[in-house]
């Protein structure tokens, strides 16, 4: 059994992202420039302790390695053999990259999607530094691009939308963030992966925005948090529950319904005693 969840906004929260709930009341899990940046409710963290003794977690992210590492609250609390990272187009299997699926995926790219340079260049058509803020390109595979939202030029990147679709790629607007992905890329492929090596039968997933649909789609049971992306986008989803509560309180909540679930699963076992 895999617990696999996505980080941000998911399962971690920054000040700003938390919601309601009061810093003083929140464990630091994440390190960065000397100061800590991104915080799991106490609640959370003990319930994702509970449900990582009943199943293998999974943290799935659209960071590359180095910026998952900073998450020392996940990195040395829980010590996961495998870690997603680069929206599944890298695996850590212990710590290091698994060269299986790094060849798989970046040959899957080179014959099916066009070249990332082909990609910025498209871009850079529309791009203003009045609404481009940074252009990140990410473990030579996806970009990410900070942007001032309240400035986007919609219409124009309407039609990039359209151009990257007959190209391979795809585009996801996460709050600052615009990611510019092949297809080849995804998280929910790289799920399916972790869950043949590791010979699992069932699989619990949460995520909170688009680029997490994949993952959530691959789960057996998916869960997302209401505030996210995929919320704002689905009232209702055949597949996908959603949270009632917002920010940090919504990890909780997941947490609590995952736990439920695989309890309830385990007692109609015949084995359980």
């Amino acid at each position: 059994m895999i617990f696999a969840s996505d980080l941000d906004q998911t399962l971690i929260y920054s000040a700003r992202s938390k919601g309601e709930t009061a810093i003083e009341e929140m464990v630091p899990v994440e390190l960065y420039e000397g100061r800590h940046i991104s915080y799991m409710t106490k609640p959370a963290m003990e319930k994702l302790k509970q449900l990582s003794r009943i199943a293998r977690f999974v943290p799935v992210t659209t960071r590359i390695p180095e910026q998952f590492n900073r998450i020392f609250g996940i990195r040395e609390a829980f010590s996961p053999e495998y870690v997603i990272v680069s929206n599944g187009g890298t695996i850590l299997l212990n710590g290091q990259v698994d060269q299986e699926w790094h060849s798989f995926v970046r040959d899957a790219v080179k014959q099916h999607c066009a070249e990332h340079t082909e990609i910025a260049g498209l871009f850079a058509k529309i791009a203003s530094s009045h609404w481009v803020k940074s252009n990140d390109l990410c473990d030579e595979l996806f970009y990410s691009i900070v942007v001032e939202r309240d400035r986007l030029p919609h219409e124009l990147l309407e039609e990039l939308k359209l151009q990257l679709a007959t190209l391979g790629w795809s585009y996801s607007l996460q709050g600052r963030k615009i990611y510019l992905v092949p297809e080849k890329v995804s998280k929910g492929a790289a799920i399916q992966y972790v869950k043949e090596k590791l010979a699992a039968s069932f699989v619990y997933a949460a995520g909170d925005s688009l680029l997490d649909e994949s993952l959530l789609l691959a789960a057996d049971y998916a869960i997302s948090p209401v505030h996210g992306e995929l919320g704002r986008f689905y009232n209702a989803h055949p597949h996908i529950q959603f949270t009632e509560t917002r920010g940090a309180l919504a990890s909780e909540e997941l947490l609590d319904a995952i736990l439920e679930h695989a309890r309830n699963d385990k007692k109609k076992q015949p084995n359980y005693l």
